[in-house]
């Protein structure tokens, strides 16, 4: 064998082993690029809820501040327990993922409107925007254990769940049944603890 049919051979066999490394490694540099995705997506999506929990609390503890019924009251005052309960809740994760848990100015305006459309519709009309707005969301929302890991995935679940507790108190409350949408809010409370 000639030095050059073995140089030959021997670049072939170079470039035929690093042809196999990387069909070899190309699924796992998709693989991280689609944890990234799913990551991403699930901080976008999280940032979202959190940002949406900054704004329950300022909109529900300004209306509760107003209420004058007893049934008001009692669902409303119920409302800030449970989304107090929910600041606290997440925390762990919104510091783990740099997420803030205060209001940015955009969760400060819908919590304005949110209170202004409280003062000025009529309750049934004003429950059954906030049901159908939440029921909207949630349909959004259940995406996030898709993009959790597995260290994530039970809290993503988690928050799903307190979105399906939200619709439940306002179906409740549009029924008239104001101590059955409080305490569907304070048994989620309680059942998570």
């Amino acid at each position: 064998m000639t030095l050059q049919t073995q140089f030959l051979k021997s670049v072939c066999l170079k470039g035929a082993l690093t042809l196999g490394l990387v069909i070899l490694l190309i699924p796992a540099f998709c693989q991280e690029d689609e944890d990234l995705k799913r990551q991403e997506a699930f901080i976008q999506l999280f940032d979202r809820e959190v940002q949406n929990r900054a704004f329950a609390l300022l909109s529900m503890s300004a209306i509760s501040e107003k209420a004058v019924s007893d049934g008001d009251k009692t669902f409303y005052n119920q409302w800030v327990v449970f989304e107090e309960f929910l600041q606290k809740k997440y925390k762990p994760y919104a510091d783990k993922h740099g997420l803030s848990q205060e209001p940015r100015s955009k969760a400060k305006a819908e919590a304005f409107f949110g209170k202004l459309a409280s003062d000025i519709l009529p309750k049934k009309k004003f429950y059954k925007t906030m049901l159908d707005q939440t029921k909207d969301y949630l349909e959004k929302l259940k995406k996030l254990p898709e993009y959790a890991t597995k260290e994530d995935m039970e809290f993503a679940h988690f928050v799903v769940k307190q979105e399906e507790a939200q619709v439940q108190a306002i179906e409740h409350r549009i029924k008239g049944k104001n101590q059955e949408a409080a305490d569907v809010l304070a048994n989620f409370i309680n059942s998570n603890q």
